[in-house]
């Protein structure tokens, strides 16, 4: 029997035993718990990575108690006592022999992933444990006065994650290295970057950041804000439009006249809140960017 049941620890009611049991098992074959229990590596030069693990880490508290919400026997409490027993100390004194109890143990090589095979009845009885655990994140019986430090790896979910970060990281690193070198220079100028380093050095940026952020990268080349953004940054360099910081406004540089008084709320910069104000700010705006299109003539001189 899982969690071995005796006098006076894990006297769990049947239905409530059935079902830890039946919710451990679900994990499949195996299952991880991650433990917050790193620190950050003190060495300056970081030789051995940003963080450090206990030499050896043991899980407390070893027992613990919780309410079994299935409990109605007349002569059972609700009230639970929890832990992996792991036989009886040998004194003595006279007294009946008192139990130990098994430790949950993490050594320093395991970076705070445990892995429990779940086919080892030790293994499972550790997973109900963790499962009940006071300091277990989200846990049905996390106490909150405890420092929450244990996360079950949704294998699943973790699984999916990982597809789908290859997925868009493909996708990105395909699209970067397509991109023609008018689409980089129009990228770079998106990016705020100096678009007048050499193509090489802009392709490589390109390139990096679509495979350091696949996903931000898709959303930033599959909408619209490449084109304004890029748009906006060659209007200043060539003069047509200049921003008043005092003012807080943008205008065009020919008669000074006021553009569009923007917000300065948020963390964006001027040139992304005209940008967007330019996608979406209606009649003038459509025709305020046709005007700046006219004028800074949409292009940038390539070299051949």
């Amino acid at each position: 029997m899982a969690l071995e049941q005796s006098e006076s620890l894990n006297r769990f009611s049947p239905k409530f035993r059935k079902e830890l049991e039946t919710k451990v098992r679900s994990f499949g074959k195996s299952v991880r718990y991650k433990f917050s229990i790193e620190n950050p590596n003190p060495d300056p030069e970081k030789k051995s990575g940003e963080f450090v693990w206990p030499f050896a880490y043991y899980l407390d508290p070893t027992t613990f108690s919780i309410v079994d919400p299935y409990e109605d026997r007349p002569t059972e409490q609700s009230l639970k006592r929890v832990g992996i027993m792991d036989g009886y100390r040998e004194e003595n004194t006279g007294m009946p022999p008192r139990p130990k109890f098994k430790k949950i143990k993490l050594e320093a090589s395991l970076k705070g992933v445990l892995k429990l095979n779940l086919d080892n009845p030790e293994d499972f009885e550790k997973a109900m444990i963790l499962e009940l655990h006071p300091k277990h994140i989200g846990g049905q019986f996390a106490d909150p006065n405890k420092q929450q430090i244990i996360k079950r790896v949704d294998e699943i979910a973790l699984a999916t994650a990982n597809r789908d970060e290859r997925s868009a990281r493909s996708k990105a690193r395909n699209v970067a290295e397509n991109m023609s070198d008018k689409e980089i220079f129009d990228f770079a100028d998106a990016m705020s970057w100096d678009s007048t380093e050499d193509m090489g050095i802009l392709r490589d940026r390109v390139e990096a950041l679509a495979e350091s952020d696949p996903k931000f990268f898709n959303d930033l080349v599959e909408s619209k804000s490449v084109e304004y953004k890029a748009l906006v940054k060659q209007a200043i360099d060539k003069g047509v439009i200049a921003f008043d910081m005092a003012e807080y406004k943008m205008y065009w540089c020919g008669n000074m006249q006021t553009i569009v008084m923007l917000s300065p709320d948020g963390i964006k910069s001027e040139n992304e809140k005209f940008a967007d104000w330019l996608q979406l700010g209606g009649e003038k705006a459509t025709t305020v960017h046709k005007k700046i299109k006219s004028l800074t003539g949409n292009s940038k001189e390539v070299p051949a």
